[in-house]
């Protein structure tokens, strides 16, 4: 999270580097030591994990990013198709504004609440903590991974995968990774299909998407519970 002018505040990192460059002089306020907002999305499930093998909290995949930031930006993660993001998840915000004065949800209004998730919060203040929402997963999960490169053909799988993406099941999550890797003698760029199911008591989620996208390699004996 970040003011960038005058003030920085930081818990974790994040993919744009923002939570720690400024164009301007500036102030970082560690929240590292709070553990609800300063905490990270490992630390997070963690902590779910050790009380329940049937719930989660709807965020990224990252476990070292801290959550004040990710909420307050959105937060995007496996669980979103169905439960949407990070931010659609939380019940209350504690909050203290540039008086130092000490919010809630009630006494910061509707509006600013709906701000702080999504807009930024470092953009209003400094958010201490969160209330979140717990979503119900099941104990097992289904993950598998596809890997094709570029002379496979991959160009005509990601412009299939985006017109079919909306289609699958709420319960489907497909993120396509693209990258660049050298080896010992050439550049090779290939994709990732890195996808989790979360279907209850193993019911399948592919069933009427596997014509559309049988080209990727989708059979369930790739998939691993």
């Amino acid at each position: 999270m970040s003011f960038r002018s005058e003030f920085e505040v930081e818990a974790g990192h994040d993919y744009e580097g923002l939570s720690h460059t400024s164009q301007k002089p500036f102030v970082i306020i560690d929240l590292i030591k709070f553990r609800q907002a300063g905490a990270t999305l490992g630390e997070v499930y963690y902590q779910i994990a050790k009380v329940s093998s049937t719930h989660g909290f709807p965020a990224g995949i990252c476990p070292t990013v801290g959550i004040g930031g990710h909420i307050s930006g959105g937060g995007i993660g496996t669980l979103s198709r169905k439960y949407g993001t990070a931010a659609d998840n939380i019940l209350n915000a504690y909050f203290i504004d540039v008086k130092g004065k000490l919010h809630d949800r009630k006494s910061m209004g509707e509006e600013l609440f709906w701000a702080l998730r999504g807009g930024g919060g470092a953009s209003f203040g400094v958010i201490v903590s969160w209330k979140i929402k717990l979503v119900s997963v099941p104990s097992t999960v289904t993950v598998f991974n596809v890997h094709k490169k570029l002379e496979a053909g991959v160009t005509i799988l990601l412009h299939k995968r985006q017109n079919v993406a909306d289609k699958f099941h709420a319960d489907l999550f497909v993120r396509a990774i693209i990258q660049a890797v050298d080896n010992e003698t050439k550049k090779e760029n290939y994709t990732s299909f890195i996808s989790v199911s979360i279907s209850w008591k193993g019911q399948r989620t592919t069933s009427t998407n596997e014509n559309e996208f049988s080209d990727l390699g989708w059979k369930p004996k790739i998939a691993l519970k």
